[in-house]
């Protein structure tokens, strides 16, 4: 049978396909355009509405492609599935099979069953991404129960993956040519405290910063309660770690903390990011906001505006507030009309811009060490990252020069614009770049 998958969602649903497919590679044969496929998988999302409706968009997509070809099948699986199976199965008949486990290994194998073939248990990942770069899952669910969020109702309690198999599958990405190692789990910095380990995530960083053929350790999806000065120590400390930190804050007024269930307030937020920018030389600083929760004020949200304008966190990602069923923020009226909450999305986006766009000038005439992601034909740049840039979500540096993919090289930075930099080659690939810079 030919088959094509299509993946949607965040990196640890790219991992999560990444273990179905290898688990089902060399059974089924694979093709890019679903118009030609017995089988289509969709990994679905479900965080926030706007995941679900592009999920269920794909879904009726594809679903129109079956009518000339009656006999193709169409499979759903992940956190969408989680969530809504029977719903799901129920109101698009459209779809073939629904598969709601959330190991996906026991998804590769639910699937196997239903197509009649035998999934390999110990088959390594299907890589979805280039071949320098990979993200590397080291727990599952999660134990914050921040009251807007859903995560903890689709994938349940946190459960860290055991120490020498997390080390174990890095060394094999290492040996596949993996340069980039990304680290990801609903929450990185609670990595071990399941299992009453409280410095598990720095012992693991400093165990991968010893792989060889790594250039450079990213660490996601970190939480502002799990920093200690272990970690932060490790992260100054470690050449191979990257001095970049996501650390999604979701909001900086008291009174709206509190409703979200967050247990860090402004004072606690501001001691720790004024740690990390002191005790980590050039560290680049991520967040996350969520504007328009429920009885957000016009005076609160001014309050965020204020301290984003007043700290500029390096890069920076605005979501308006989803009222998400079963979750304890539901139970509150959602009182922000939805032009409010994107006017207030646009304002925080406009305000990081002009941000972005005065750090990005610093840069110019500066030499810095860049990794190329792709050679882009359409416009003849390759396009690579700073460390300061994860995949997919952060800026860009366009060179107008067809450089090796998955090598890192000293770049003269030569114009700017408010996300990309523009420059050109300056010297021989540098086999072991820095993971940051002062």
């Amino acid at each position: 049978m030919k088959a094509t998958f299509i993946s949607l969602g965040c990196p640890k649903n790219v991992v999560d396909l990444e273990t179905i497919l290898g688990r089902l590679d060399g059974q089924l044969e694979w093709t890019k355009d679903p118009r030609n496929a017995d089988v289509t998988i969709i990994n679905t999302c479900a965080f926030i509405d706007a995941a679900k409706e592009e999920a269920i968009d794909i879904i009726l997509e594809i679903a129109e492609l079956k009518k000339t070809n009656p006999a193709a099948l169409l499979l759903v699986c992940g956190c969408m599935a989680q969530r809504y199976k029977e719903r799901l199965a129920e109101e698009l008949p459209e779809i073939d099979a629904v598969f709601n486990s959330v190991d996906p290994e026991e998804t590769a194998r639910e699937i196997s069953r239903y197509l009649r073939l035998s999934a390999k248990s110990d088959a390594p990942r299907k890589p979805l991404t280039p071949a320098h770069s990979a993200y590397l899952k080291i727990a599952e669910g999660c134990d914050n129960r921040c009251r807007y969020c859903a995560i903890p109702l689709i994938k349940g309690r946190f459960r860290s993956r055991n120490h020498e198999e997390v080390v174990a599958e890095a060394h094999l990405l290492a040996e596949r040519g993996v340069r980039e190692l990304i680290l990801v789990a609903q929450d990185t910095t609670y990595y071990g405290h399941d299992r009453q380990q409280d410095h598990a995530l720095s012992d693991l960083l400093a165990d991968l910063n010893q792989v060889p053929n790594l250039a450079w350790i990213r660490v996601l999806y970190t939480h502002p309660q799990h920093w200690t000065d272990r970690l932060i120590e490790h992260f100054a400390e470690l050449p191979r770690v990257v001095k970049a930190i996501d650390l999604p804050i979701q909001h900086i007024n008291d009174r709206v903390l509190a409703s979200m269930g967050r247990h860090n307030r402004r004072k606690d937020l501001e001691a720790l990011l004024q740690r990390l920018r002191t005790r980590i030389p050039g560290v680049a600083l991520r967040t996350s906001l969520i504007v328009g929760y429920p009885g957000e004020t016009e005076s609160e949200f001014q309050e965020l505006v204020e301290f984003v304008e007043s700290f500029e966190f390096d890069r920076l990602g605005v979501f308006t507030y989803s009222h998400e069923e079963n979750t304890p923020a539901y139970r509150l009226e959602d009182n922000i009309p939805a032009a409010e909450k994107t006017a207030r999305q646009e304002e925080l986006m406009l305000l990081q811009a002009e941000i972005s766009e005065a750090k990005n000038q610093k840069l110019l005439q500066k030499t810095i060490p860049v990794l190329i992601d792709e050679w882009d034909a359409d416009r003849r740049v390759s396009v690579g990252r700073t460390y300061r840039d994860a995949p997919e979500v952060d800026n860009s540096v366009l060179i107008p020069d067809q450089l090796g993919q998955g090598r890192f090289y000293p770049v003269l930075i030569r114009s700017v614009e408010m996300y990309d930099l523009f420059g050109i080659p300056n010297g021989n690939p540098i086999d072991l770049p820095p993971a940051g810079w002062e």
